[in-house]
């Protein structure tokens, strides 16, 4: 059985086509459902330095992957 979508009483005109990828503006596009590692992830720690205003009080460096 096929029904159509009604909004307002009638079908829409000219409905948005579906599609396999979320297009970032400016940055690209991204397809549903795969996966990636993040660029910078790894087993190693590494030594690195924070920013921002909470470096003040928290200290200048710490441990990251």
């Amino acid at each position: 059985m096929k029904s159509k979508v009604k909004f307002m009483g009638s079908a829409p005109s000219n409905p948005p086509k579906a599609v396999e990828y979320a297009d970032i503006k400016d940055q690209g596009r991204i397809p549903y459902g795969k996966t990636a590692d993040a660029p910078m992830a790894g087993d190693t720690v590494k030594r690195m330095t924070m920013r921002g205003a909470g470096a003040a009080i928290k200290g200048t460096k710490f441990n990251g992957c």
